[in-house]
């Protein structure tokens, strides 16, 4: 008897094998030596970092610090031939500190119809705009953490209820530490206004002094302040000359760095001049203890200054937080959940957990370029 099984469909057109399986490229570049190469790469963008975000921070994976205060100390006294002297007890003051934790993802959504009909060039092409994006978000969360004031009592917190605190901001909580005998008291500012329409080297000198005095930039403790310009500002700041008879206005000469275009004088340099770039940052040249970095990505009006003991340096002013698991550190590439061992990149997903928060509060300075009103944090692109 012949039986027609009518509901059963699909014999007529075989089986998946293997051979049908999508591995490679319509240049015939294989996709897992493709997802093998994007996370080579992915280590080295991770240990390069972006040049600024490593400068300026100190790598940490605590949610919070504690920051010292003055405290109470004691005195010596003059000795007596038969008296035994008083004992002295230190008595160390401190206020944590909160750095914030955030993830941020993003996802390519290749396809299989994509794949089968890209070029390994055109795939490799969407892994570099991923890494770019990274670096943009790197960079925007380091200089952002640097240039937004805190108000006491409206900070964020992190997880674990910590203030998260900017820069001193003149709240009446802001009262650094005494260095070197110095002591500035409360509502203390490190963002300030230029009060005049155009950058002079008294701005410039105004940066340096705010960060000298609590002990950070000196050069003496082999660190240095760095102070980032848009190009509209460097033209000026090029051409600022010491006036001997009015020091407050302009102290310094600019001197050009190591690399700058050749050009005539009647001056003598006395010192060393900056060098062409400190950290993989291009210097355009130096104002008294500064080295000026002129990068397009600074909003115009606004100057920078960081004092910086070098790349991860716990006397940097930020820290740079990430999750205490190795593995979920850095900018990471993972499968999609539509992914086998056979298709790693489609639906894959880009995951960056990071977090800025400001560590050292006196060792960046803020000032804004303009003739009158308060300080307005700049929006970052």
């Amino acid at each position: 008897m012949n039986i027609l099984f009518r509901d059963i469909t699909g014999a007529d057109r075989g089986f998946n094998v293997g051979a049908d399986v999508l591995t490679q490229t319509a240049d015939g570049v294989n996709l897992n030596t493709l997802w093998s190469e994007f996370n080579d790469a992915l280590s080295l963008s991770n240990d390069a970092r972006n040049l600024i975000a490593s400068l300026f921070t100190y790598d940490t994976t605590a949610p919070s610090d504690t920051l010292a205060l003055d405290g109470t100390g004691w005195e010596f006294e003059k000795a007596s031939e038969f008296g035994q002297p008083l004992a002295g007890r230190a008595t160390p003051e401190g206020y944590l500190v909160g750095f914030p934790l955030e993830w941020w993802d993003s996802s390519t959504r290749f396809t299989r119809k994509f794949l089968r009909d890209a070029t390994a060039e055109q795939v490799a092409a969407q892994h570099i705009s991923a890494i770019a994006a990274d670096n943009r978000l790197l960079f925007r969360m380091t200089l952002s953490a640097l240039t937004a004031p805190s108000t006491a009592g409206l900070r964020e917190v992190n997880e674990n209820g910590v203030q998260i605190y900017s820069l001193y901001s003149g709240q009446p909580d802001d009262n650094p530490p005494t260095f070197a005998g110095r002591s500035v008291g409360a509502n203390h500012s490190h963002y300030l206004v230029s009060g005049a329409a155009t950058v002079d080297g008294g701005d410039l000198r105004d940066l340096i002094e705010t960060i000298q005095h609590h002990g950070h930039g000196l050069p003496a403790q082999n660190e240095r302040i760095v102070i980032m310009v848009n190009s509209a500002q460097g033209e000026t700041i090029r051409g600022l000359r010491r006036d001997p008879l009015n020091p407050l206005i302009n102290p310094f000469d600019f001197i050009p760095s190591v690399t700058a275009p050749a050009y005539l004088t009647d001056k003598l340099i006395v010192g060393d001049r900056a060098p062409a770039s400190f950290n993989g940052l291009p210097i355009i040249g130096s104002y008294g203890d500064a080295w000026i970095f002129e990068s397009p990505y600074v909003p115009s009006g606004y100057l920078l200054a960081v004092g910086t003991a070098g790349a991860n340096s716990p006397r940097n002013p930020l820290a740079f937080r990430q999750h205490p698991r190795p593995e979920s550190q850095g900018l990471r590439l993972i499968p999609g959940v539509q992914a086998s061992a056979n298709y790693p990149l489609i639906g894959s997903i880009y995951e960056r957990g990071l977090g800025v928060g400001v560590r050292n509060r006196g060792a960046a300075a803020v000032m804004q370029i303009k003739a009158s009103g308060g300080f307005v944090n700049p929006i970052w692109p």
